[in-house]
């Protein structure tokens, strides 16, 4: 029945995703349509009002143009320049440059009436003027309520511009905060006077740009909130939307844009005619298109949200997707339907099965409590702070304290402080490492002392990590291991007062050998199993002498070859005696190499890597004490004699680092006349 859900549940979340995927696709291609056909209708709509406001810039210089290349006023201005203001006002010149200024301002718009027609007290700023000036922007003639010169206006002049042309200004703010434009054409001289060419003035006319020019950015063909032109001009702070927006009721020139930022405005002013998809100034995404006006730096930009424009697709795949949604919901209601009685079905049998499971874990449980309450092996957990987790019946009896008591409770207040301190670093670091690893413990329990060896092991309990202790009592077993030892140094020693007995003149060669061997071994650290193996070797490695004639080891003269033969196979005697006996280690190997040395003159020629470190230095301490005890045919070399003996055949004979070793131990370590 699962099996049968879930491939259900896969299904129709496969026929979900590839609906969705259908709706979307079909959903993108629509909107990539509509994209297309926006593109078509902002441009249409961009080319349609960049066109009326280029007419409007071209029918509004026309007049300026005409002023500028009328042969009387270049005439008059000419005889009017370098003549101050009291002279100019006596000529008729002035009068009739006065004269044709006000009428063509009249004729063109150039004026503002309603402004300049109040008070005469009052200084009036017109939004409208034509005004006439020498070269020195000295004023000649100009319409009533004249502002001073803007420095837009200053900005073109100091640009030289070109004669027989009109140069049009950014738009600016009045004094009225009345948005304005100016046309400029600069006056040259008559030819017949020698100024051909040269500037001798200029005609200013000025447009109230919030009246005539704002009004032709919203004639559009197209009802829709979000669409909107606006006209755009570049300062050194950014791009400066230079008409109010609708949209949030900005006012002209009061929006600013980044220049080098990815802003519709800023799209459209350095890619003027590119279709543009970016945000707005209200960082809302938007359709957009631009288009430069002709012979001025302004640029139009025509925008509509995208939302408004892409608005019906998107809810047509709202539908779709909708529509989708409540299907697969009807179809996962029927498909869960089906899934609740199977599940109810599974759930009788699950609950059969869990009665079953219930009473073989009850079994189970009771197995391991009998088990738990009858090990002898003493068992605790404890948890990340060293806290117990649990104990078994066996370490409960022992420190006397309930099981079920125990949760919670420090180690140190169960065990006590002595051992806590001893367990405490072996728990932390089974804790660090994560490994098992194993501890031989002596623990007092109860007043006795009692030796354990602890297993510890890494573990989760719970949802917790977790260390688990085993402590094996070996108490038994080392009691029996250390008798056995006794045993067998009681029998080596027994062995050694034989040797002893059959050669006088050896006395205690076997437990000074022994005694330096292991001192050399100590010095060299060498692990504990070869240590002992050592000492074995050295207290048996004279036993064979048991088996050679006593009048041969007491002769005080020359041997014969016969006798030499006899006393050389002392080895191999004590070969026979303990080649049966299975020692812990190479015991016999090291007795065996006892004559032999590094450079192979040794009885049998083994050399070099062949040999044993044990036997290495039981050889030297064989010969060390050899040298340094009387025989019935030498006395006894002095220590430091038989020192540099064994030290001038260092590395040759013998190892020179049990040479060393030895050295270190008769200088610092062993009183010879004690042993």
């Amino acid at each position: 029945m699962k099996r049968v859900l879930t491939t259900g549940f896969i299904s129709l979340t496969l026929i979900f995703l590839i609906c969705l995927l259908l709706i979307n696709r079909f959903t993108e291609q629509q909107q990539s349509q509509n994209v297309q056909h926006w593109q078509t209708t902002l441009s249409a709509l961009a080319d349609n009002q960049s066109l009326s406001v280029t007419r409007w810039m071209f029918a509004t210089q026309s007049p300026i143009k005409e002023i500028a290349n009328n042969s009387s006023v270049r005439l008059y201005l000419q005889r009017l320049n370098g003549k101050t203001v009291e002279e100019q006002e006596q000529t008729a010149q002035k009068d009739y440059l006065r004269n044709l200024i006000t009428a063509a301002a009249n004729r063109e718009g150039y004026s503002d009436k309603l402004r300049t027609t109040v008070n005469a007290n009052l200084r009036v700023i017109a939004n409208s003027s034509l005004a006439l000036y020498d070269s020195n922007l000295q004023l000649i003639a100009g319409t009533p309520g004249l502002a001073p010169i803007s420095s837009s206006i200053v900005n073109v002049i100091e640009s030289n511009p070109k004669a027989d042309t009109v140069a049009p200004t950014d738009i600016w703010l009045n004094e009225n905060q009345i948005s304005q434009i100016a046309f400029i054409s600069a006056i040259t001289g008559l030819p017949q006077f020698g100024s051909e060419g040269k500037t001798i003035g200029y005609i200013i006319g000025t447009k109230n740009a919030e009246k005539e020019l704002y009004s032709l950015l919203r004639n559009f063909s197209v009802e829709l909130q979000s669409l909107e032109s606006a006209l755009l001009q570049k300062k050194d702070e950014g791009i400066v939307y230079a008409s109010p927006l609708r949209q949030d009721n900005s006012s002209a020139l009061t929006k600013i844009i980044p220049s080098n930022g990815k802003t519709a405005a800023a799209s459209a002013f350095n890619s003027t005619g590119q279709f543009i998809e970016a945000h707005d100034y209200r960082g809302t995404e938007v359709l957009a298109v631009s288009r430069n006006i002709a012979s001025t730096n302004l640029k139009l930009i025509i925008k509509v949200d995208r939302t408004d424009a892409l608005g019906q697709t998107t809810e047509e795949q709202a539908e779709l997707q909708t529509m989708l949604v409540l299907g697969t919901l009807a179809l996962l209601a029927m498909l869960v339907a089906a899934g609740w009685y199977g599940h109810l079905l599974q759930t009788q049998k699950a609950n059969e099965e869990l009665q079953h499971t219930s009473f073989e874990l009850e079994k189970k449980s009771n197995l391991l409590d009998t088990i738990n309450d009858n090990v002898t092996d003493m068992v605790l957990i404890v948890d990340s702070k060293i806290n117990l987790a649990f104990i078994n019946r066996a370490l409960a009896d022992k420190v006397a304290i309930n099981p079920d008591d125990s949760q919670g409770k420090n180690l140190n207040s169960v065990l006590g402080s002595a051992y806590a301190e001893q367990l405490t670093p072996i728990i932390e670091d089974c804790f660090e490492n994560q490994e098992n690893r194993s501890e031989k413990k002596t623990l007092e329990l109860q007043g006795i002392h009692s030796t354990f060896i602890i297993n510890l092991v890494p573990m989760k309990y719970g949802e917790s990590e977790a260390v688990m202790l085993n402590f094996h009592d070996i108490t038994m077993i080392e009691e029996h291991q250390q008798k056995q030892t006794k045993l067998l140094h009681q029998i080596m020693q027994s062995l050694m007062n034989a040797i002893d007995l059959h050669d006088p003149y050896s006395a205690n060669h076997s437990q000074k050998t022994a005694t330096i061997a292991l001192a050399i071994a100590d010095s060299m650290n060498i692990d504990k199993s070869d240590r002992a193996a050592l000492e074995i070797s050295a207290n048996l490695c004279n036993l064979g002498k048991l088996s050679i004639p006593q009048e041969l080891l007491t002769k005080t003269g020359i041997l014969t070859p016969d006798e030499k033969a006899i006393v050389q196979n002392e080895v191999q005697h004590t070969q026979r005696m303990l080649q049966e006996i299975e020692f812990e280690g190479p015991v016999l190997e090291t007795i065996l190499q006892k004559h032999e040395y590094l450079d192979g003159s040794g009885s049998t020629g083994i050399s070099g890597d062949a040999l044993l470190l044990n036997s290495r230095i039981l050889t030297t301490a064989n010969d060390f004490v050899a040298m340094i005890s009387p025989r019935a045919y030498r006395d006894s070399l002095a220590i430091d004699k038989a020192l540099d003996i064994l030290l001038e055949d260092a590395g040759k004979r013998y190892d020179r680092q049990v040479v060393a070793a030895l050295f270190h131990v008769a200088q610092n370590k062993i009183n010879f006349d004690s042993i």
